[in-house]
């Protein structure tokens, strides 16, 4: 072997290397999961504008018996310095949201959430997803957004009874009109569709459930970053295409020869 096909076969598996680190990368921002105790969560809602109503509720736990806002949730999501904008829905009727930037939250899988006594399962999780693929929209109306986030609220009440981890007397009800609340789950049997790709923030407030990154912003990346990785590699590929040009030994055919 010659001290080029050395340097090429380096090369190449320099490229091979980047695009299997471009792969778990792209696998990474897929999963959309960071577990981190410094993310820090503040609530930005502006409730004069943002698709909600105001309910009545029951809420032993709290002792809290009146009107709550019950629609979308505007947060600023801050990890290691760097901020988003996430449209959210509460996950944690047992708690109450707090005021400020509150530190110690974490970004976990949906069904990994929310803390004690509201904590879910797969089942339940995948049930708030697939409710979020039928009705969220950052421009649903208001009726709408209020409808999902008291089918959230029960189906996290619900499950804390049945896990046994919230007495029966001590679960969420609203006691005023449900805004289509009852529709949307029992919708659930129904629905075949794909399921919402979610995440969850857990924390010292109330927790929440956000919304994902567009599969297609994720898409771009991945094929922007593999294409990064190509055009590196691209001068190894054609140089070593041209060695194996170069080295290769070109025999005449056998029998007589016209000269």
């Amino acid at each position: 072997m010659k001290i080029g096909q050395k340097l090429i076969i380096k090369r190449t598996l320099a490229a091979v290397i980047g695009w299997t680190m471009v792969a778990s990368f792209a696998a990474s921002l897929n999963a959309g999961i960071v577990n981190s105790d410094s993310v820090i969560v503040t609530d930005v809602t502006d409730w004069g504008t943002t698709p909600m109503e105001i309910v009545n509720v029951n809420d032993p736990l709290l002792n809290y018996y009146g009107g709550v806002y019950a629609g979308i949730n505007t947060l600023e999501v801050t990890v290691d310095g760097s901020s988003t904008i996430n449209n959210a829905f509460c996950i944690d009727p047992f708690h109450f949201s707090a005021s400020g930037p509150t530190s110690g939250y974490s970004i976990v899988p949906l069904a990994d959430s929310p803390k004690s006594p509201g904590t879910l399962n797969a089942a339940t999780a995948l049930d708030i997803e697939d409710l979020w693929a039928e009705y969220y929209s950052p421009t649903m109306s208001s009726a709408g957004a209020a409808g999902l986030q008291i089918a959230i609220w029960e189906l996290v009440s619900a499950n804390a009874v049945a896990t046994g981890e919230l007495p029966a007397n001590e679960a969420f009800s609203v006691t005023s009109y449900d805004y289509g609340a009852s529709a949307d789950l029992a919708s659930l049997a129904n629905y075949d569709g794909p399921a919402a790709n979610l995440t969850a923030l857990t924390g010292p407030g109330q927790d929440y459930v956000i919304d994902p990154v567009p599969d297609g912003g994720q898409t771009f990346i991945m094929l922007t970053l593999t294409m990064s990785a190509l055009v590196l590699a691209r001068p190894a590929i054609i140089e070593s295409a041209s060695l194996k040009l170069k080295t290769c030994k070109i025999s005449p055919p056998e029998g007589p020869q016209n000269h």
